[in-house]
């Protein structure tokens, strides 16, 4: 907005010389003068500047905020998991060091554990432990080496479910009173007709096992398994000790645990290795089978007994 704004009328000296003929004349000076509106907006490019601006910090505060959440579920994930795992292998060691020991006539002692295979498409898996720790409250460590045979009411079974391989669980034969001898050549089938039994009672223990299928030209082919392993370690191994005499120099120099061992018995370990892969989230269909997120874990216990032949 443009204002008349005289500037400082001023009389001028005149032009012509007063005469009654001549009039004076004045000169008057001005500009024009541009007003700032108080009230005025931004312009168009301005608006669209400041929305480019916004929209790049959006987005990128956006990504922030998205990976940070995904990287927070993650981490939860693996710690309940975790959490979930360490909780089942706590129990398991804790039944395998209540494990008993018995000596019957024609044969040497032996420790209550065993791991049990089963077949995965022609391939033999250790996914199976068994447990003689009296049942689910244990004591059988207490009470020294029996002379008679487990009881399958004595016995835990560890192993993945057969109605859902993503589930890990403890099976017990509370109502089962027939013996089992672990040293029978019939050992590994009697176990898998007793899962399979109706007397068998199951308990989960996680249920985020990864579970690993075959895939034959991008179709699954075969059951799926899940990836549970065990294995037993003896120390003194059962062929170190069938080959040498009690007493003898071979006797005392096995690799007896501690280097504890007399001329007649000696101090004996027994270890539970295991492996499981476990799942970092709850099971959906991006994790059924073959999951690439799975993470390993890995845990041992160990039963000590006095081994006298």
């Amino acid at each position: 907005m443009f204002h008349f704004h005289p500037d400082n009328l001023k009389a001028v000296l005149p032009v012509f010389s007063e005469s009654p003929f001549h009039s004076e004349r004045t000169c008057v000076r001005c500009c024009a003068v541009r007003k700032e509106d108080p009230h005025r907006g931004f312009t168009l490019v301005e608006l669209l500047m400041s929305m480019a601006i916004s929209s790049i910090l959006i987005v990128a505060l956006a990504g922030i905020v998205t990976a940070t959440q995904s990287a927070w579920q993650h981490t939860r994930g693996i710690e309940d998991s975790q959490a979930q795992i360490n909780a089942a292998f706590d129990r398991i060691k804790l039944m395998i060091s209540q494990t008993g020991i018995y000596h019957v006539s024609g044969q040497t002692p032996r420790a209550g554990l065993a791991v049990v295979t089963n077949s995965w498409n022609s391939i033999d898996i250790p996914n199976t432990l068994v447990v003689w720790s009296g049942g689910r409250n244990g004591g059988l460590s207490e009470q020294g080496t029996l002379t008679r045979l487990p009881q399958l009411n004595e016995i835990l079974i560890y192993t993945v479910d057969p109605a859902d391989a993503h589930n890990l669980i403890e099976i017990a034969f509370p109502d089962a009173n027939s013996t089992i001898d672990f040293n029978s050549s019939s050992f590994n089938s009697t176990i898998r007709s007793a899962i399979q039994s109706s007397q068998a009672e199951s308990t989960l223990l996680s249920n985020r096992i990864k579970c690993s299928q075959y895939v034959l030209s991008g179709n699954p082919w075969g059951p799926a398994a899940g990836n549970v392993f065990f294995s037993l370690v003896k120390t003194p191994s059962d062929s170190s000790l069938s080959s040498v005499s009690p007493g003898t120099a071979a006797w005392m120099n096995l690799s007896w645990p501690q280097g504890t061992a007399s001329s007649s018995s000696g101090l004996r370990q027994v270890t539970v290795n295991c492996e499981v892969q476990f799942e970092t989230a709850e099971q959906t269909a991006l994790n059924e089978v073959n999951s690439a997120s799975a993470l390993p874990f890995f845990a041992s216990g160990s039963r000590y007994y006095a081994y006298a032949p």
